[in-house]
């Protein structure tokens, strides 16, 4: 019985996990990580903050460190598996899909890019046909303390922007909703792309300004 609260699953990369909370093998967010960040607990993370201020409950969140939507392997944001462990704790209300940092890293060419996040929202559509299904593009990181180098190679990369507009796109051809995370500010960052403490405020305030 859910007391008449709404289900949320996240499905995403390393910025989503939390150890404990995620599947242990891809943890970004473990006990080291967490320090580093200034993370003292879960109610830290952006997706607790936003179930928390919707009243929600958790339902599963299927984030792994280093995924990418495309790739076509069990890591992969398309794979059936991962989709269906979304309803692991239950059928979810409303899904979060913050996905795409990593094919933008790893500069995936953005029509296959295209092409595997429409197959991503399509078999989650499928999978949970009455869900309320949101797609948030790609922030910007900012560091608060910069190292020698960002965690990503920043030469030669292709526009984030390129990646958000497709899944601007995409959603709104498939009736789905945008958390346009990229339109908002900047976000505080450890390296570039994992968000610290005040991090995990700024993303979860972005999702919460379309919410």
């Amino acid at each position: 019985m859910k007391e008449n609260k709404k289900v949320y699953s996240v499905l995403g990369d390393s910025i989503s996990t939390y150890e404990g909370y995620t599947p242990a093998k891809g943890v970004f967010f473990d006990r080291y990580n967490q320090y580093e960040s200034g993370l003292t607990s879960v109610e830290d993370t952006w997706w607790m903050q936003v179930i928390r201020a919707r009243d929600g409950l958790l339902g599963y969140n299927n984030s792994l460190a280093g995924s990418l939507v495309s790739g076509g392997v069990v890591s992969s944001h398309t794979d059936p598996g991962r989709i269906r462990d979304l309803g692991r704790n239950g059928i979810p209300d409303i899904i979060l899909v913050f996905a795409g940092c990593n094919d933008w890293a790893f500069c995936v060419h953005p029509d296959v890019f295209r092409r595997d996040y429409g197959l991503m929202l399509d078999r989650i559509r499928e999978t949970y046909p009455e869900a309320e299904i949101w797609c948030a593009t790609l922030p910007e990181g900012r560091e608060v303390d910069p190292m020698d180098q960002f965690f990503f190679n920043v030469d030669g990369r292709i526009s984030g922007e390129v990646y958000s507009n497709i899944i601007r796109r995409l959603a709104e051809e498939k009736g789905m909703n945008v958390a346009d995370l990229a339109a908002c500010g900047p976000y505080e960052t450890i390296d570039g792309v994992h968000p610290n403490r005040q991090g995990m405020k700024d993303l979860a305030a972005m999702w919460m300004k379309d919410l």
